[in-house]
């Protein structure tokens, strides 16, 4: 029984990233399938996943514990760690940390942020900051499922683009 029960998630999120891939490409697809799968289930679904050696700690006690290396979002290079909470995927993050050439031109992000922007539309959050040789750059979408956050960070010993994943939570103000 449980075998059914696993084949009947694995064709319910084919349908989906199947039906999401033609609105936003295989890596939206994939991540707006695999968030709200139980562990398991990510872990049967790709294959190449590795247990981090450190788990990362999440917010809302969540656990970084799955990572996929040498992912390519947007024609550039990222590691991928799946967040775990409550024995489900509740966050996925895609890290880039670019050469300075590259870091410098902002490359990875620019191609990130068009890139989900042909996915989800306009973006609905941009905010920016610069001191001291510091710099970050922000910017927010989402959609009825899924809300995705592209982070932008740079300083004389560091370059990163952050694209993350999230569920979509929706709370009314008695909520706050």
């Amino acid at each position: 029984m449980n075998r059914l029960i696993q084949c009947g998630i694995f064709l319910i999120a084919s349908y989906a990233t199947t039906a999401a891939a033609q609105r936003c490409g295989a890596t939206c697809a994939n991540a707006e399938a695999l968030l709200g799968l139980s562990e398991q289930t990510l872990r049967a679904s790709i294959p190449e996943l590795q247990r981090a050696p450190k788990p990362v700690q999440g917010p809302r006690n969540t656990r970084g514990k799955w990572v996929l290396q040498d992912f390519h979002f947007a024609t550039q290079p990222y590691t991928v760690t799946y967040f775990i909470g409550a024995g489900q995927v509740t966050r996925i993050e895609l890290l880039s940390n670019a050469p300075t050439d590259q870091c410098t031109q902002r490359i990875a992000f620019q191609l990130a942020l068009a890139e989900l922007g042909k996915t989800y539309g306009e973006s609905q959050v941009f905010g920016s900051f610069e001191d001291g040789g510091k710099s970050a750059q922000s910017v927010a979408f989402n959609s009825e499922t899924v809300d995705v956050a592209l982070h932008f960070s740079r300083s004389t010993d560091a370059c990163t683009t952050r694209v993350i994943y999230n569920i979509r939570q929706v709370k009314n103000a008695s909520e706050l």
